[in-house]
């Protein structure tokens, strides 16, 4: 998940950038569920975009956002969702979450405030409260695109694959993007309809050639279905453009293995685990 910044009315990107894949078991990449919390790993490529409509809270671009009237509830809100941000950075997150909920009671359609504490409730734990937040702010602002790719990082974290789908297939109505299309496909791969994953992460790569996480999903989808020449030819080109990519060279020797090619094998395994002591 991305939390929303006051200023710029756009997220302070708290997960991992869409050229930055991570875990390959259950509760990372590849086969396991995303993460949208801090201090996890962060499966699903989520950038969220900028935030619009919906009360005090609403985004518009940063020069254009009038400065909030002393005394006024748009200054009082905009106070608070700057030092709920503040607590949530500084690791106190009751504070953070207590702030956010202060700042909700004057502007209950604050939509980045219910998205950041929607953050941090899912980081404690607190799957279900999580989802409300973020249903709510969806129905504040419904075309909000960051909005869907959070609660479908959520939801797919928690293995709750067919609503994550529905979120994301419901984004791309407002336009096609690489990072919109590698997250359905991880998300209908671990579904368990490899096949189908495809055609969205060929897309993604289409799209965005310079992408290494989509063609590091595309290597794992082509792997599991046992395509293993096109498989190794996606998970090198994710390691070519994303050299500190560990994972992206395990996949290359796990290939490697799997064709009985195993001095290859053995030097991408061993550019694997360079790259993870960087």
């Amino acid at each position: 998940m991305s939390l929303f910044s006051e200023r710029s009315g756009g997220p302070d990107d708290a997960s991992s950038s869409p050229d930055t894949p991570s875990g390959t078991s259950s509760g990372s990449t590849g086969g396991g569920g995303s993460r949208g919390a801090a201090g996890r790993d962060q499966e699903v490529p989520f950038a969220g975009a900028p935030v619009s409509g919906g009360g005090a809270g609403a985004a518009t671009a940063a020069g254009d956002r009038p400065a909030p009237e002393p005394g006024s509830d748009a200054e009082k809100v905009a106070g608070l969702f700057a030092r709920a941000k503040q607590y949530g950075e500084a690791g106190d997150t009751s504070l953070a979450i207590t702030t956010y909920r202060q700042l909700l009671k004057i502007d209950p359609r604050h939509a980045r405030a219910r998205n950041n504490l929607a953050f941090l409730l899912e980081q404690r734990g607190n799957v279900q409260a999580a989802l409300q937040e973020l249903e709510l702010a969806i129905a504040e602002e419904p075309d909000n695109v960051a909005l869907l790719l959070n609660r479908a990082a959520v939801l797919s974290a928690h293995l709750k694959f067919d609503a994550a789908e529905q979120d994301l297939r419901r984004a791309l109505r407002h336009g096609e993007s690489a990072e919109i299309l590698t997250t359905l496909g991880m998300v209908i791969s671990k579904g368990g309809r490899a096949k189908e994953a495809l055609e969205p992460l060929r897309r993604a790569v289409e799209l965005a050639p310079n992408s290494a996480a989509a063609h590091y999903y595309l290597g794992e989808v082509y792997n599991r279905l046992d395509q293993l020449p096109a498989a190794l030819a996606s998970y090198e080109q994710a390691a070519q453009l994303q050299p500190s990519n560990w994972r992206a060279f395990k996949g290359v020797g796990n290939v490697l293995d799997r064709m009985a090619r195993p001095a290859e094998a053995a030097v991408a395994h061993r550019k694997a685990r360079e790259a993870q002591r960087k």
